[in-house]
């Protein structure tokens, strides 16, 4: 397994103190922050969050990518996700989320990353009738981000969700959109909380797609309810029974460390170290 950390907690950092001009100033600043702190302590691996997508524009997207490319360390992109769905049934939100996604899909060729997680959207939370619609919709998404990399060794990992996206959730669900979805070149991310809060199994979920598991989040979490992201080790999720899980299928891909705030960030990488 390889530890990593997110640079979700220096985005949230910096944006909570508002100190910064604007926003690829955050995007910038959080990530050569990120980069430091996985550098300065032997972190294997870095995920990048690009959101806000402002890396997008071309004034700016040479910046980001010079800056990333100046560490030799390991990268891998979480795509934008705020503001994004890619399975809604307005088929205009749907098609604006798969052209951010194809931008983040340029930047990843762009600084060597071998591995981009993104979320499906949000399904109908009114309507289950509606949902079907959403999976369709996904479906057709996917395909499109799929035929994009046309298999230039970059492995697109759809993320499991917490129960209030109605999508991509459970067990069961997750077979559902997989089965809908039909592609082989799609992998899967596994979110640790997300899992934790639609009652997920998480030994039946390794049994059906062990295989497709390319990415894992570990994120702890206190409720059914929420998803804050606290220290890892303070709340109620089972990492023991999760690293067995890890272990048994001999798992050796990205563990990457999802926190709120950097200010627990060696406390909970001290608290995972004891599972490897």
């Amino acid at each position: 397994m390889e530890l990593g950390i997110s640079s979700l907690g220096h985005i949230i950092d910096i944006a909570r103190i508002s100190k910064f001009k604007n926003l690829i100033e955050l995007q910038l600043n959080a990530t050569e922050q990120c980069l430091n702190f996985a550098e300065k302590n032997r972190i294997e691996i870095v995920e990048l969050v690009i959101d806000p997508p402002q890396a997008f524009n071309n004034e700016y997207k040479q910046k980001f990518i010079n800056l990333v490319n100046s560490y030799s360390i390991k990268k891998q992109v979480h795509g934008p996700y705020i503001d994004l769905n890619l399975c809604s049934h307005n088929t205009r939100i749907s098609k604006a989320s798969i052209e951010s996604y194809i931008d983040a899909i340029k930047i990843c060729y762009q600084i060597d990353a071998k591995i981009m997680t993104i979320h499906p959207g949000l399904a109908n939370f009114m309507l289950s009738s509606i949902r079907e619609l959403n999976k369709e919709q996904l479906k057709m998404a996917i395909h499109k981000l799929l035929d994009f990399t046309n298999n230039q060794k970059l492995l697109i990992c759809l993320e499991n969700m917490p129960q209030n996206a109605y999508i991509m959730t459970d067990n069961l669900n997750i077979d559902e959109v997989y089965s809908t979805i039909g592609r082989e070149d799609l992998f899967l991310t596994f979110d640790t909380s997300h899992f934790y809060t639609c009652d997920g199994n998480v030994k039946n979920l390794w049994v059906k797609f062990h295989h497709i598991i390319k990415n894992v989040h570990i994120v702890d979490n206190f409720c059914k309810i929420s998803d804050t992201h606290p220290p890892i080790g303070s709340g109620k999720i089972d990492f023991k029974e999760i690293f067995e899980v890890l272990k048994s299928y001999s798992y050796k891909g990205p563990i990457i460390i999802e926190l709120s705030s950097t200010n627990s960030l060696n406390q909970s990488i001290n608290f995972i170290k004891k599972f490897l």
